[in-house]
């Protein structure tokens, strides 16, 4: 086994796009200036990367012999513990920013804990939809990737086991299709036909992770022009949709499908040049990047109410997301320095998909 450092620079990339698209589409439209709405269609791409590098290194492990309880129970156990004691932590955050916690003196983090949760299981509709929210989303936003790898990984699992794996991309593929079209049709008169959103759960991250299970059967290097053509294909197609297919219809057409086309290819290419970005910054930052990911909103729930007054849009977002950036990579840091923190966000047996760990690279056929 060999470190993948390609693996490690695009999931930096791959994080920061996340943190940009939490920045630029928070509280209200996205900039119009277009390289400001360019990078946020294109910063989606990382999401879809860790789905298929998870599903990647999972693989690797179950085709290197390994049983698949065994793979899959540690794996699982940790996606849930990490999602678990993150929803708690983030129920005491607030989004009003340091104001709400000088307002109530002693007592502000537990009235803001309790606010927090009288908001999870009492919202807008039908009172069991709290409920299945805080199950698929958890406290917070960006926590919905963790309990959908727990999905994906679960159904993979489950098909693997019972000698089914013929069916898990058509599977993921038809649970992907309902969560595209209900995500257009919520964007039209017709409206969305579930009361959640169907991003959350299986729906949409099922597929991505069954195509690294499949990639990983690969035993020879992987080639890198499909991963130029996908990416240059898939921007291309991007700057169409957005700037031809949006106005005149008012909408993206086509965008779910060209941001999985950008991360597959950013995942191919990650894969077929291994050593890319050997002894760069961005590999020595990889380490840090699950730390970063579950902390960043703490940041931009203190940042954004401070920062707003001050910068204009295009600004506020790059500002925003350089500061948040930072501010995560140094509590990442620390958090790996904290004995007791750093079971959580340090390399794990069973490799997840933001955490840094020693890639298998296929050999290559002769």
């Amino acid at each position: 086994m060999r470190r993948n450092t390609a693996v490690e620079c695009v999931r930096v990339l791959a994080i920061v796009g996340v943190i940009f698209a939490h920045v630029a589409g928070r509280n209200g439209p996205v900039s119009p200036v277009v390289p400001i709405r360019l990078a946020y269609h294109l910063s989606s791409f990382g999401i879809i990367f860790f789905f298929i590098i998870a599903g990647y290194y999972w693989g690797r492990k179950i085709r290197a012999g390994n049983p698949v309880g065994q793979v899959y129970a540690p794996y699982a156990r940790r996606v849930l513990k990490l999602f678990a004691w993150s929803c708690l932590f983030y129920l005491f955050i607030s989004n009003d920013g340091i104001s709400a916690y000088t307002r109530y003196g002693v007592l502000s983090s537990l009235k803001i804990c309790y606010w927090n949760f009288l908001k999870l299981i009492k919202p807008p509709g039908p009172p069991w939809l709290g409920i299945v929210s805080l199950f698929l989303m958890g406290t917070k936003y960006h926590l919905w990737f963790l309990m959908a790898l727990a999905w994906a990984v679960t159904i993979t699992a489950i098909l693997v086991k019972l000698r089914r794996e013929s069916l898990l991309l058509w599977v993921g593929l038809a649970l992907y299709v309902f969560e595209a079209v209900c995500k257009l049709l919520s964007e039209t008169t017709i409206g969305s036909p579930l009361p959640f959103s169907a991003r959350y759960g299986p729906f949409f991250g099922t597929f991505f992770f069954a195509i690294g299970y499949r990639l990983s059967a690969r035993q020879s290097t992987f080639s890198l022009k499909p991963a130029i053509a996908l990416l240059s294909g898939g921007l291309a197609l991007l700057v169409v949709d957005m700037l031809v297919v949006r106005t005149h219809l008012g909408f993206m057409v086509i965008q779910p499908f060209l941001q999985m086309t950008i991360g597959l290819g950013a995942a191919l290419l990650a894969l077929a040049k291994p050593s890319l970005g050997a002894d760069s910054a961005l590999a020595s930052l990889g380490k840090y990047v699950l730390g970063i990911y579950l902390v960043h909103f703490l940041f931009l729930d203190i940042l954004k109410p401070i920062a707003t007054p001050l910068f204009s849009t295009p600004v506020l977002d790059l500002w925003l997301t350089a500061t948040i950036f930072f501010c995560s990579v140094l509590a990442a840091m620390i958090m790996l320095r904290t004995p007791v923190l750093k079971s959580f966000v340090g390399a794990p047996r069973a490799p997840i998909l933001l955490v840094s760990d020693q890639a298998m690279t296929p050999q290559k056929v002769s």
